[in-house]
């Protein structure tokens, strides 16, 4: 363990978290095709386009019920000019329009950019942006199509989900223009309107979610090459669970072979994993009953996506059998059919964050930053104008610093390296009257600062780590968890919650400040003074205030999955007398921009490394 040279905070800005950079207006004239009035206007979506060259200026599409607006982000000097320049306006004329969703595709034989929008009238129009034509027009959904995504590593391949309960994916291939679905995702899976899906980075499963309150993972079969007369049906997804959420869910998405929910009446964001899900596993789901969930979690390398995989779970193996009383089904745990006391979990829920101001509000999405090389960071705005970021590799760095503290203590080892994002610690005025004080005070918050268990663990980088990965720490919790606390977790899938000790609780430090009274204790603080001052100089707990530690516990502390992560950082911005309702976030794809879009066709634009 290395000692820490200085208390300078470290010079990367690997930790920033964005900043308020600038908003923008619409004026809109849409007005309700029934009634003839104008209503109030929202931007529904926003989507960055993911297929520029690394270093490009990043360009981005806002969805409103009637326009499509494309902008582009400009990297400037001056921080009162606003970056955002708009490119393109393309207006969808038709009358019974009213868009909320939009995705990027591109023509893969010219590398012209599209643009596919849907909304109420059920339909996928694909445009070309730079000439702002329609280029074709997918029809076949029985409902209002809520969600639109492209696979991550076939731009040809998108998917969408209705009110019609079924998720469908369709091909912009001119082999497939005669029938471009070619997967119909339903049967049983859904009994209500779906209002968001999502596509594993493998392209290989995607998420379902909507008012029913289930969530389902589909494995997708490789699409086909050649010209089909009729779209292939999925009965059935290889996972089902209604109990994540008690509301109807608005917002799914994949972290890794980790999954983010959120739910209507839930002022949270659930992380969670499938008991033994593998994106990395070739071969059909294991039938053994105690799976080992995978041990790491890692995005696929570059070679792995220029050459994806081609195999998929067989459609068979899905649990085919509708049973009213299990709330969950799973083909990644075949767990037999014992008791509620004793049957193995099918899922773990692994952390929670706070989300406030939310319950009621439906259509509030979040997003996450997933980029190689980049901290993970989950973004959301709320219904009251709150802008809420988390750093996702703080969890795993916070937690193990706390483990390395109570390690050096105990081993008598040289303090360590706090995180990056840490701020220095004050050091105190060094007068004779305070040396014995202050080295006994930071001996006891350290001790007491401590965590109760060593459930942090795993490859999370600290001080500066440009590689930090948090999926690692929390599938080790998961793994933790399903070997551990199976027995003891409910049929509902619910892991047994682990009680949670606040580190240096001051009770402890009222005993030990009072011990200090006695003559012989304080001899032994001078003694532990002397020992310390031919120490290494370094950080330690001690250096930080109980308040500090507690807020940063509160907002980073994972060990117990009931905990509700308070964000990293909240953005306050003025309504101007009416709440901004964040629908949609968007990430640019190395991570520079935010765009979160909301009510009154307003877009917020913040930035991280602004120069």
């Amino acid at each position: 363990m290395t000692a820490m040279p200085s208390n300078k905070p470290p010079s990367s800005n690997e930790w920033d978290l964005p900043k308020l950079r600038a908003s923008i207006n619409f004026q809109d004239d849409w007005k309700d095709p029934v009634s003839g009035e104008s209503i109030a206007h929202e931007f529904f979506d926003v989507k960055f386009y993911p297929y520029n060259p690394p270093g490009a200026p990043p360009i981005f599409a806002i969805t409103s019920k009637k326009h499509v607006i494309i902008c582009r982000i400009t990297q400037n000097a001056d921080s009162s000019t606003n970056p955002v320049e708009v490119l393109k306006l393309i207006r969808d004329d038709d009358e019974n329009a009213a868009n909320c969703s939009c995705c990027w595709s591109k023509d893969l034989e010219t590398g012209q950019p599209w643009l596919c929008i849907a909304g109420a009238d059920a339909k996928v129009k694909v445009y070309d942006v730079k000439e702002g034509k329609l280029v074709k027009t997918l029809v076949g959904h029985g409902g209002g199509i809520n969600d639109l995504v492209t696979s991550p590593l076939v731009p040809s391949l998108i998917a969408s989900c209705s009110d019609d309960t079924t998720v469908r994916l369709w091909s912009l291939l001119p082999i497939h223009s005669a029938q471009p679905c070619m997967f119909i995702l339903g049967g049983d899976a859904h009994i209500w309107d779906l209002l968001s899906i999502s596509f594993h980075d493998t392209g290989r499963y995607l998420l379902s979610a909507g008012h029913d309150q289930t969530i389902n993972l589909w494995t997708i079969p490789p699409c086909p090459k050649d010209h089909v007369t009729h779209p292939q049906v999925i009965h059935y997804p290889h996972f089902s669970t209604k109990e994540i959420h008690n509301s109807l869910v608005d917002c799914v998405s994949f972290f890794g072979d980790l999954i983010l929910s959120r739910a209507c009446w839930e002022e949270t964001i659930v992380l969670w994993s499938i008991s033994g899900f593998s994106s990395s596993s070739p071969s059909a789901p294991s039938s053994s009953p105690h799976p080992s969930p995978s041990p790491s979690l890692l995005l696929p390398d570059d070679d792995d996506n220029e050459n994806p995989p081609t195999t998929t779970l067989p459609l068979e193996t899905a649990p085919t059998t509708f049973d009213p009383s299990k709330l969950t089904r799973s083909a990644f745990w075949q767990a037999p059919d014992l008791s509620p006391a004793t049957r193995p979990s099918y899922f773990t829920r692994l952390v929670q964050f706070k989300t406030v101001d939310c319950k009621g509000q439906f259509y509030l999405r979040f997003k996450v930053l997933h980029a190689r090389g980049k901290h993970p960071v989950l973004a959301f705005c709320n219904a009251k104008n709150k802008f809420m970021f988390w750093d996702l590799s703080r969890l795993g760095s916070w937690n193990r610093f706390k483990q390395q503290v109570k390690e050096a203590d105990k081993e008598d080892l040289c303090p360590v390296q706090q995180p990056g994002w840490m701020p220095a610690r004050k050091a105190p005025r060094k007068t004779a009257a305070t040396d014995t004080a202050t080295a006994t005070a930071a001996a006891t918050a350290t001790a007491t600062a401590a965590p109760a268990t060593g459930r942090a663990s795993g490859r999370l980088g600290t001080g500066t780590s440009t590689s930090p990965d948090p999926e690692t720490l929390l599938s080790a919790a998961a793994a933790a968890a399903s070997a551990g606390g199976s027995a003891a977790g409910s049929g509902s899938g619910r892991p047994g919650s682990s009680s949670r000790e606040r580190p240096g609780s001051r009770g402890s430090t009222a005993t030990n400040t009072k011990a200090t009274a006695t003559a012989a204790t304080a001899t032994a603080a001078a003694a532990a003074a002397a020992d310390t001052a031919n120490r290494p100089t370094g950080i330690r707990l001690g250096g930080y205030t109980q308040k500090q530690i507690d807020e940063w516990n509160d907002q980073c502390d994972i060990t117990d999955s009931h905990n509700e992560i308070k964000p990293h950082k909240t953005v306050m911005v003025d309504g101007k007398g009416q709440h901004f309702v964040g629908r949609q976030v968007a990430w640019s794809p190395e991570g520079d921009w935010c765009v979160v879009v909301g009510n009154s066709n307003r877009a917020m634009i913040f930035q991280r490394w602004g120069k």
